[in-house]
């Protein structure tokens, strides 16, 4: 049953359930319908919804009809595996927008 916040979680149910214990909605998905729960979450009451890296693919066109909109915001979870690293690009140019600085150091 969704909470009162304003921020969930799409994804597996692994990636998702831990952040249920943090107060955070979950919304599980895989790839066969991420898009289609992504379409709905972004016409709910959501203000950010937080998503597993490896759907960027299936999201990919999905997020860039969505450029220039302000709710829900789609933010990537960095995975831990070796990936394209979309995640953690995306949310170094979020944070670089909303402080003006770019605060992710690159280590050699």
């Amino acid at each position: 049953m969704p909470g009162t916040t304003e921020i969930c979680i799409l994804g597996p149910r692994e990636l998702v359930e831990p952040f249920r214990g943090v107060g955070l909605d979950e919304v599980r998905a895989d790839s066969s319908n991420v898009a289609q729960k992504a379409k709905e979450l972004s016409v709910s009451r959501y203000k950010i919804v937080f998503y597993a890296e490896e759907f960027y693919p299936a999201l990919r066109e999905f997020l860039l009809k969505r450029t220039g909109s302000v709710f829900p915001t789609f933010v990537p979870i960095p995975s831990m595996g070796e990936g394209e690293r979309y995640a953690t690009e995306r949310l170094k140019e979020l944070i670089k927008k909303a402080i003006g600085v770019d605060v992710y150091l690159e280590v050699e």
